[in-house]
């Protein structure tokens, strides 16, 4: 059996435990309450905020098909990343385009991860349980494409899961009524599935909140600087950059392509208080657009694959990628399409950048260079879908104030009251 066949087998092994406790849940609340219709809700949560467990041993490509495997935390606590433990979440290209976990040792997403023993959505999760909303957090592996995440969630989980529901649920069908929503690199996991994949008719709503359809400052920082988070002073930097340059789902977070931006500039330059007035990634010395995705001159933007393992076959997909992600929305896909943006109103996120030339590519060539409304990481004029905006203009809801900021936004009172009116829970 193949490396991504046992990968994806275990992946739903390792979710096991969380679907044991959905049906559990879901028997204590038909037991205790009178009968009612029932919605099921399904949450990705944001890049990073899924715990990662790796294999203790490495997959065996002349072993059985069926091979088990025990997980140790990889990416999860922040006091355990502290000794460089992120460099192992490396991937490997294959031959044939591919990808690897590091020296085939396994990695899959189980939980949330947490600071200090809080986790993310801890009091949206306590509002689904008092409105009795059947929760289920699916983790996901932020370092794959959101495409593979997506294709996944439908083929191989959704089918697994409604089975299991099924079965220990006295038959009750958990997708006879069902939402997504996604927090939000996971906003862009409901984007994808939204628009490529024939989902059954019973989905309500797929909700994003804080999602980055056209890309944020923070990833072209990361090919030169790493992430601050991991790199220990600068200690494990090299390190940290090499990892995250093997991942393809990072090559998707870069500010949107610069003829999607002149197609589409008057929807964004009229988006009410949050516009965007020009392209958002300039050069440093000469003010001239720079397209992340397709950067002029060739070869002086980027660092080399020998410098950090950038890959610029994996920005081209990207490039296809963000196609597939701002595709046309057909009336029946706007209309169950919902946006939700945060604006903390201290004008405190950064909303363009600056890139010199390369090399030397240290310092780094990229700078912040201008703060705009937004929930202090995802600018506002990012975070809602400028085709939905035009169809359904009321499916893109502005929360503001200081509990809309990034991190916490899911977790805002006003972000649940929407929730709810979108999901017309009372």
């Amino acid at each position: 059996m193949s490396y991504d066949s046992v990968r994806m087998d275990e992946q739903i092994r390792v979710l096991e435990p969380s679907i044991q406790a959905f049906i559990t849940r879901y028997n204590v609340v038909s037991a205790s309450s009178p009968p009612s219709p029932r919605q099921t809700l399904f949450l990705f949560p944001g890049g990073m905020a899924s715990k990662l467990k790796r294999a203790t041993r490495a997959w065996n490509p002349s072993g059985p098909n069926s091979q088990v495997f025990n997980y140790e935390e990889l990416w999860g606590e922040i006091l355990g990343l502290l000794g460089g433990a992120a460099r192992d979440l490396r991937m490997e290209k294959t031959k044939a385009g591919g990808y690897r976990d590091k020296r085939s040792y396994i990695i899959v997403a189980d939980g949330l991860a947490n600071v200090f023993g809080f986790t993310p959505y801890m009091v949206f999760s306590l509002w689904c349980t008092v409105k009795k909303i059947d929760l289920f957090v699916f983790p996901w592996d932020w370092r794959r494409s959101v495409d593979d995440v997506g294709r996944f969630f439908v083929d191989r989980f959704l089918p697994h899961f409604q089975e299991r529901v099924q079965n220990g649920c006295n038959n009750a069908d958990p997708l006879a009524d069902y939402s997504l929503i996604g927090h939000s690199a996971g906003g862009m996991v409901v984007n994808w599935i939204l628009r490529n994949v024939t989902l059954p008719g019973t989905l309500r709503k797929a909700i994003t909140v804080a999602a980055p359809f056209y890309g944020y400052g923070g990833q072209l920082h990361r090919w030169f600087e790493g992430d601050e988070l991991v790199n220990m002073g600068g200690l494990f930097t090299k390190g940290v950059i090499k990892a995250l340059s093997s991942f393809p789902g990072c090559y998707s977070w870069h500010f949107l392509p610069e003829s999607f931006y002149t197609a589409n500039q008057l929807a964004f330059q009229n988006d009410a208080a949050y516009p965007l007035p020009s392209y958002p990634s300039v050069d440093a010395a000469t003010g001239n657009s720079v397209d992340p995705y397709n950067p002029l001159p060739p070869g002086k933007r980027y660092p080399t694959p020998t410098q950090s393992g950038f890959d610029s076959g994996e920005l081209a997909k990207a490039a296809t990628l963000f196609a597939q992600l701002t595709s046309p929305l057909s009336p029946a896909q706007a209309a169950k399409f919902v946006n939700i943006r945060g604006d903390t109103t201290t004008n405190n996120t950064f909303s363009t950048t600056t890139w010199q030339l390369v090399p030397p590519i240290l310092p780094s060539p990229i700078g912040d260079s201008s703060l705009a409304p937004g929930d202090g990481t995802q600018p506002a004029w990012t975070t809602r879908d400028i085709g939905l905006a035009q169809q359904v203009p009321g499916n893109v809801i502005t929360v503001t104030g200081g509990d809309t900021a990034h991190l916490i936004i899911l977790d805002s009172p006003q972000t649940i009251a929407q929730v709810a009116a979108v999901l017309g829970i009372p």
